[in-house]
């Protein structure tokens, strides 16, 4: 059965247009819907209202950052949700940025690696009712307290976005899915077949691992749907730090990720946008007619991903949402 969901983001549509939409996803067949978190709409808000409006639906966070929060504060959310949608939360975590973290959040981006690993830790003996007893590294001395009510699931799957190396590694050690964020198709195929043998290295069951890509996608064929894509990979690797730049160039766009990285800072966003090459392009998003669009995802499934989710590109409007959600939905038995 080939999976398929949505990255719903209240910083391009309205919540009241998310909310309005949210039990047609779930009529429609989609296996899961993802709220991403950066400096706007929270995602904890908007899923508890999801978890209401919804039935079927798998409901994550996509993501939210492991620095603005304190590990028992995430715990509490996820045992909270998940008792909201009965036992359809799943956890997305990942390290956001320096940038983010230290000038919106000010919270000092130190130790990310040792920080994900003790939260992940510290969360799983949350859910589990265990009493806190623990010295760490990044987040403190906790002793003496344990969640003062029973979760419905005490092993909520916890997934990581990940992009280095050694975070995906860690993915791979302690998480129960992984979410890639707009990776060129070639490079994905590359990091699923290592991220196959970490997980092997781990003991670790590849059938239960849930790898779940952001697909950047619009169904469609008029000039404003590539400029709207153009501009969000623009964004992603000219804009959002250096993560994202040094992934793309980890995976043979070296000259292009300058590139696109030197325009963006410059204050040349249209010139950044219109750098992007075609095979990049293609690479990194989904467009086109919707059989177009649906042999892409196909090849994105064969490259590993075992549930892909469609995210809209920034600037989206309620039409262009509907048209792609109506045109890929797996209830009409396309994939």
């Amino acid at each position: 059965m080939f999976e398929l969901g949505m990255v719903l983001s209240a910083d391009y549509l309205s919540i009241d247009q998310i909310v309005s939409l949210s039990p047609l996803i779930d009529q429609m067949g989609y296996a899961q819907i993802s709220v991403p978190e950066i400096w706007g709409h929270d995602a904890i808000s908007l899923l508890s209202v999801l978890a209401i409006r919804t039935k079927k639906v798998r409901l994550a966070t996509g993501i939210i950052n492991l620095f603005s929060r304190s590990a028992a504060l995430i715990a509490m959310t996820s045992a909270s949700i998940d008792e909201l949608s009965r036992g359809r939360f799943i956890l997305g975590l990942g390290l956001s940025g320096p940038r983010v973290i230290e000038r919106w959040h000010g919270m000092p981006f130190v130790k990310p690696l040792t920080r994900t690993r003790e939260y992940i830790q510290i969360i799983r003996k949350i859910l589990a009712r265990k009493r806190l007893d623990d010295e760490t590294k990044t987040i403190g001395s906790l002793k003496g307290f344990s969640l003062s009510f029973k979760p419905l699931r005490e092993q909520i799957p916890i997934h990581l976005a990940s992009l280095g190396p050694k975070n995906i590694q860690l993915t791979a050690e302690l998480a129960d899915g992984w979410i890639p964020v707009l990776m060129p198709l070639n490079g994905f195929k590359e990091q699923v077949h290592q991220m196959n043998k970490y997980l092997e290295e781990k003991n670790r069951d590849k059938s239960s691992f849930a790898i779940t890509p952001f697909v950047l996608a619009a169904v469609g064929t008029n000039p404003k749907i590539e400029y709207l894509l153009r501009s969000h990979v623009a964004y992603y690797f000219g804009g959002m730090g250096d993560f994202y730049n040094n992934m793309l160039q980890r995976m043979g766009f070296e000259e292009e990720a300058k590139e696109i990285k030197k325009l963006w800072l410059e204050g040349k966003r249209n010139e950044a946008a219109q750098t992007i090459p075609q095979e990049l392009l293609e690479e990194t998003t989904v467009s086109g007619t919707r059989e177009e669009c649906l042999e892409k995802l196909v090849q994105i499934k064969k490259a590993g991903a075992t549930c892909p989710l469609i995210t809209l590109p920034f600037g989206s409007d309620i039409a262009l949402a509907k048209t792609t959600l109506e045109a890929l939905a797996p209830a009409h038995g396309s994939i």
